[in-house]
């Protein structure tokens, strides 16, 4: 089950717990707040089992996109944090239906497991390539291990995915001293690839409902083809609410 991607797009992003990123520990409140904002959100990204569950139960719908996201052996925090391998397949997103797979990349230029994982990138895109499925690319630059925001470095990242053949980005907003610095920021990013590309939230405490919608607006305003969040939106006491909030900026409502 799976629809191409339509853009401007509000994708919901379930795949933290996977890297041992464990903001909501019951499974059971994580998926009763992702079904609760599935209706105002135009497709999901998630791990094998998440996904699963959310199809089955008929959260996800024939409207939605669906990503299974594929490489998750970095979990956070560790010594073999930037050593991504695959959990899932290309195949495997393929035989379930889904839309496509999500496919993480970290660049750090001073940790020699870049090459490789920019390998199985190359690999990762040949395959969805060559069975038809959609690769939504989260391409990062990473320094001292955390994930850089300057605009810098988001294009850095962008421009290596883009050219090895990422057909749809995921990449984090700019920080920014101002509104109008961080549209000019993005509207850089944007130009620096010929493909949408898709904003990322970032962890809940890091914001509020408020400055979540004025980021977004600033993505929007500036050429981005929608938001990829998480954290923000399924640890919200009101994930319903502020995900429809969410969906109409990103559609001009």
């Amino acid at each position: 089950m799976g629809a191409p991607l339509r853009v401007p797009a509000l994708i919901l992003a379930a795949d933290h717990r996977a890297r041992g990123i464990v903001t909501v520990e019951r499974y059971d409140q994580l998926t009763a707040a992702l079904t609760a904002a599935l209706p105002h959100a135009d497709g999901i990204l998630a791990t094998t089992q998440p996904l699963r569950d959310l199809v089955g139960a008929e959260a996800v719908t024939d409207r939605h996109s669906t990503y299974l996201s594929i490489n998750r052996t970095g979990l956070a925090g560790s010594a073999f944090e930037l050593d991504d391998r695959l959990v899932a397949t290309v195949g495997q997103a393929k035989r379930a239906g889904y839309t496509g797979i999500k496919h993480m990349v970290r660049i750090d230029r001073s940790d020699p497991l870049t090459a490789p994982a920019l390998e199985l990138l190359g690999r990762v895109l040949a395959d969805c390539h060559e069975v038809g499925v959609e690769a939504l690319i989260e391409p990062l630059t990473w320094h001292d291990g955390a994930m850089a925001r300057d605009v810098e470095s988001i294009v850095y990242a962008a421009v290596i995915a883009y050219d090895l053949g990422a057909p749809i980005i995921k990449v984090p907003v700019p920080e920014a001293a101002s509104s109008a610095e961080r549209r000019r920021d993005i509207e850089r990013i944007v130009a620096s690839v010929n493909a949408p590309v898709l904003f990322l939230g970032g962890p809940r405490e890091e914001t509020t409902p408020d400055r979540l919608l004025e980021v977004v607006a600033d993505v929007m305003a500036a050429g981005g083809a929608g938001m990829a969040l998480g954290r923000a939106v399924y640890q919200d006491p009101d994930p319903a609410g502020l995900a429809r909030a969410v969906a109409e900026v990103v559609h001009g409502r």
